[in-house]
């Protein structure tokens, strides 16, 4: 008789092991899967403020000695055409009623007392991923930047500011507001995490920092 109860003592203890594991096992790996994403975002934070400040510094990354520069401080993440990650830099300007007549003639104009781009610079894999405040050009995709891997960039002419809804940086004026003649320099890091990721636990297998200066 003890040894029926026993037998059916510990296949209860069985049962609420297994069914305990249903809930431990995904908390205990999405513990460890948002510490090293934890680790990756200081990371990450780090290099797009580094960044920044050089961007606004002028340093030119459309170079190959600016894009050289870019991958050395974030050569754990591999910034090539096929790889995770991408470093975005944008020039933002307000656009003014003196910008409006260098577009188009007139003190008016479709981008008025909107941000937008003047520049943008795309290094590593721009397919994947683009800025959270859009691509300035007609295709929505950089053109390469010739004569340097890796690189992808475009620049706007004063009438492409001033009328074409792309050139629009989208949202930018809830987190800075511009004033007329000034320029936001930004870099933007997109790094994608397919190996950190636990499909309907992890959330966007992804890590993002910004930096403005």
């Amino acid at each position: 008789m003890r040894k029926s109860v026993r037998r059916k003592q510990a296949g209860a203890t069985i049962i609420e092991f297994t069914l305990s594991l249903m809930f431990l096992l995904p908390l205990l790996l999405g513990t460890l899967v948002f510490g090293f994403r934890l680790v990756e975002s200081q990371q990450v934070n780090q290099i797009t403020r580094d960044l920044a400040h050089m961007y606004s510094r002028g340093v030119d990354f459309t170079t190959t000695g600016g894009t050289s520069e870019a991958e050395s401080l974030a050569d754990q993440f591999g910034l090539t055409t096929t790889g995770n990650s991408v470093i975005i830099f944008s020039t933002i300007t307000l656009m003014t009623a003196s910008g409006c007549h260098a577009g188009t003639g007139n003190n008016t104009c479709n981008n008025l007392n909107q941000p937008v781009f003047e520049s943008q610079v795309a290094i590593g894999n721009a397919t994947a991923n683009g800025s959270f405040f859009g691509t300035p050009s007609s295709t929505g995709a950089l053109p390469a930047t010739s004569g340097v891997s890796n690189n992808y960039s475009a620049t706007l002419t004063a009438a492409q500011m001033a009328t074409n809804t792309w050139a629009v940086a989208n949202h930018f004026g809830n987190l800075v507001t511009l004033s007329s003649g000034q320029i936001a320099y930004m870099v933007e890091m997109i790094n994608n995490t397919p190996g950190l990721s636990i499909p309907g636990v992890t959330g966007l297998p992804q890590v993002y920092s910004r930096a403005i200066f």
